[in-house]
């Protein structure tokens, strides 16, 4: 979810305004935007937030204005259409339904519920003037904050596995969206180099907590990345110890000195991570497998080793090492392999 938009959203309903909100709850085919995207709008001609690429927006706006005037909740359907000039709909070859609602502080605290639990939307898409929206938070526990039907809380529960907005379509013709709040993947940075200076900045855009360590205290200087969660001047043993790590934990050395990078794989052994890479030439990891037989060090105990480190984007400055770094590991988290999107086209 993105927190800018429920900040300026919190913002307008500190001030009086009413506000109006509109969310992608269910998704056939493709879209230009994630399922669970949202806009908020005022009834002051604003609004922030899309549920499109620009095709829908103008749309959706004026159905707010119709909700916030009194109509109660909408549920609008956009389907692709052939000529956006004369028809209202979508360029891409999919369908989206769309739930617009009457923002209010009740629901605005459920939307920024403290980690760990699921926001549920339960609500009808076949009956566009009465959609009946109901919320509720579920908690890894199973309980919930208003009566679900069993089928949902264990839907909810399965959600949360997954950690990603997920619709489940049920046969009464109710859907349910699902949307996880979990606590932010961590990217843990081995070596205050200067390559880590842009690499924070692009991965807390992206959501992730940042935390940069080097053994070295000359190096490690929270002056020199302001951007960053923590600064740690401490060994990897020492920062895993600290931090913790688990699945949702992504780990990159920057640092060439085997004395560093051993130390960070022999504190890794036996832990379970999400991704692991470190810079270098692909001669590095011939020699990394040496240093390990010779240390006695299983490789075959962590997971594997992205080296180089990043897509192959041909740029050499910090800033597109970092950015081909972040995409790496954006890819990772999605379970692709990254590329052109244009080289998968018929």
């Amino acid at each position: 979810m993105n927190q800018d938009l429920t900040r300026q959203a919190a913002e307008w309903l500190a001030a009086g305004e009413t506000v109006a909100m509109a969310t992608i709850v269910r998704i056939r085919g493709s879209s230009s935007q994630p399922l669970a995207s949202r806009m908020f709008i005022t009834s002051r001609q604003r609004f922030v937030g899309a549920v499109s690429g620009g095709c829908v927006e103008s749309d959706v706006y004026q159905a707010a204005q119709d909700v916030l005037a009194g109509d109660g909740p909408l549920m609008l359907h956009y389907k692709h259409v052939e000529n956006p000039l004369i028809e209202i709909g979508l360029n891409c070859e999919g369908q989206i339904d769309v739930l617009v609602e009457v923002l209010d502080e009740k629901l605005l605290a459920q939307l920024t519920s403290p980690p760990t639990c699921v926001n549920v939307t339960l609500c009808s898409p076949n009956e566009p003037l009465h959609p009946r929206p109901l919320h509720a938070c579920v908690w890894p526990d199973g309980t919930a904050s208003a009566t679900l039907p069993d089928v949902v809380l264990r839907d909810a529960l399965a959600a949360l596995e997954v950690e990603r907005p997920q619709t489940v379509t049920y046969p009464d013709g109710r859907v349910a969206l699902f949307e996880p709040i979990v606590p932010p993947p961590t990217l843990l940075i081995f070596g205050a180099e200067q390559i880590a200076v842009p690499l924070v900045r692009f991965a807390r855009i992206l959501g992730f907590r940042t935390v940069i360590s080097d053994a070295r205290p000359a190096f490690a200087t929270p002056d020199k990345y302001p951007d960053a969660d923590e600064v740690l001047a401490l060994w990897p043993a020492e920062v895993i110890a600290r931090v913790g790590v688990d699945t949702r934990t992504f780990v990159v050395s920057l640092n060439h000195e085997p004395r560093f990078e051993d130390a960070l794989l022999h504190a890794l052994v036996g832990r379970r991570i999400a991704y692991l890479g470190a810079i270098g030439k692909p001669q590095r990891a011939i020699e990394r497998a040496e240093r390990a037989q010779a240390s006695g060090l299983d490789l075959s105990q962590l997971p594997p080793i992205h080296t180089p480190i990043g897509l192959d984007l041909g740029g050499k400055s910090p800033e597109e090492v970092a950015l081909s770094i972040i995409a790496e590991i954006v890819a990772v988290r999605h379970g692709r392999r990254g590329g052109q999107l244009s080289a998968n086209q018929p």
